[in-house]
């Protein structure tokens, strides 16, 4: 693996700011089930996780009317919107030397502005990104590379200057796709075949040191977040 700099942060919401997987798949299913439809974990990998709201309703509920998918959409959104979800493990450590080190940081996720509102005041974090993206601030949701893109953009960077963290192949696809790096973060392996670095069960296995000199870059050894000395 060679070394590759950073100048810009962006994390997913969903599996990488909060463990969230569950509650998204309980939404989900337990809705589909009010329905008769059985979902199976096949389906919830590629359908559900990391995919926009809009995408898992045509695949799931195609067949019904747009009046029915309103009515089956506030369902979810309401199963989802009043759970609580912990913070993934080492995320709140590794944001807190981020902004430290003055790096910028971006929340991109699939989601709407509530529920990111809801997640970010429940832990204390509204004000800890200078950019937040959500599902309606683009036309095309992750695989494809808009919200990256839009994000990097809103932070005055490149795409290849920022490194993304993503737990969904979708995600992962995503931020390739946009230029970026990305570094998986869950137990599915499978993100490095579709582009991520490395994979890492959550941020506290993930090497982490501050580097003298101004330079952040990810490489064998981990992340190392440059703190040039005044």
């Amino acid at each position: 693996m060679t070394q590759r700099t950073f100048t810009a942060v962006c994390f997913d919401m969903d599996g990488v700011l909060i463990q969230s997987r569950e509650v998204i798949e309980r939404a989900w299913t337990t809705v589909a089930r009010q329905y008769g439809i059985a979902v199976d974990q096949a389906f919830i990998r590629e359908h559900i996780h990391g995919r926009p709201g809009g995408h898992t309703m045509q695949a799931l509920f195609g067949r019904f009317d747009e009046q029915q998918r309103v009515a089956i959409k506030k369902q979810v959104d309401a199963i989802e919107e009043i759970s609580t979800c912990a913070l993934v493990p080492g995320v709140a450590a590794l944001i807190a030397q981020l902004k430290d080190a003055s790096v910028p940081l971006a929340l991109v996720t699939s989601s709407w502005r509530e529920r990111v509102g809801h997640v970010l005041r429940q832990h204390g974090l509204t004000t800890v990104f200078d950019v937040i993206i959500c599902r309606d601030d683009v036309r095309s949701g992750k695989p494809a590379p808009d919200a990256y893109r839009l994000a990097a953009a809103q932070l005055q960077r490149q795409s290849d200057e920022c490194l993304v963290f993503e737990d969904s192949v979708s995600g992962v696809q995503a931020a390739v796709s946009s230029g970026a790096l990305c570094i998986g973060i869950g137990e599915d392996q499978a993100l490095s075949a579709h582009g991520a670095d490395a994979v890492y069960a959550d941020f506290d296995a993930l090497p982490f040191s501050l580097n003298e000199a101004a330079m952040h870059f990810y490489d064998r050894d981990g992340l190392f977040v440059g703190v040039a000395r005044s």
